[in-house]
């Protein structure tokens, strides 16, 4: 999504995938491409903390990003270290934030009576 690449039905190809015209449109302008490339430059963004080493206790809220295409987020939505923290999150009734994808982590974490944290509150998503 910041560069456009690989939104447009041809991107897949070889040689053609290199040509946007969907994804000029889509794609972040210049602006946000820039604060992109410094925030990518970072330590801490280039040195991101493993899931297993996350703590709710250490956070103040909970942003579940989303992301293109199921089978490439797969280790996300089925890591059960990302369940079990989204689980902290809200025993301690912090904020959590999801994003196209990452209502399904959530939904897909479970209490310890096996109900997803989600059951009985009110969320909103894309089927």
């Amino acid at each position: 999504m910041v560069t456009g690449r690989g939104l447009d039905p041809w991107s897949p190809l070889p040689v053609l995938g290199h040509i946007k015209l969907i994804g000029l449109f889509l794609g972040a302008n210049a602006q946000a491409r820039r604060a992109y490339a410094k925030m990518a430059a970072t330590a801490t963004y280039q040195q991101p903390e493993r899931w297993a080493n996350l703590k709710a206790s250490e956070y103040d809220a909970l942003l579940l990003a989303g992301g293109h295409r199921a089978r490439g987020m797969r280790q996300f939505l089925e890591s059960e270290t990302l369940q079990r923290l989204v689980v902290q999150f809200f025993d301690a009734q912090k904020p959590v934030a999801a994003i196209c994808h990452g209502v399904l982590l959530a939904a897909r974490s479970k209490t310890s009576n096996g109900m997803s944290v989600l059951y009985g509150l009110n969320t909103t998503a894309l089927t």
